[in-house]
């Protein structure tokens, strides 16, 4: 059977429980793996087709605007409609990268490896989100 992905979040987790006794809060080890993959959303940003700008700027407005929020709420450890923006974000890249019109392989291959480690950090900070 094949190992299952390990995400950044869950890596910086093990990383405080090796290394600190007390393990800080979901939301600080969250913002720390958001922090980290926050520049695999500008790499992508950077591979659109500039023919299809007029299409994905809006998007990708929409998705930094998100990140922003996600940010200060995770800072703060505010849960109030993180579920909903973090579900945004999810949907909102995965239509910048079909709307993209990426066509260079090598470039259609780092858009698909960066969607697929988004997709993994986000799920685990969703998964991580306390429900009450």
């Amino acid at each position: 059977m094949a190992n299952p992905v390990v995400t950044f979040f869950e890596s910086i987790g093990s990383w405080f429980k090796k290394v600190f006794k007390n393990v800080p809060a979901w939301n600080v080890i969250a913002l720390s793996a958001l922090n980290t993959v926050a520049p695999i959303f500008e790499t992508v940003f950077g591979l659109v087709d500039p023919a299809a700008a007029a299409i994905v700027t809006p998007i990708i407005t929409a998705i930094q605007t998100d990140l922003g929020t996600v940010s200060q709420l995770l800072a703060s450890g505010n849960t109030v409609n993180l579920t909903t923006l973090l579900n945004a974000i999810k949907a909102n890249f995965s239509t910048l990268i079909s709307e993209a019109h990426i066509s260079d392989p090598e470039s259609v291959a780092k858009a698909q490896a960066a969607e697929a480690t988004i997709t993994s950090e986000l799920e685990a900070i969703l998964a991580a989100i306390p429900t009450s």
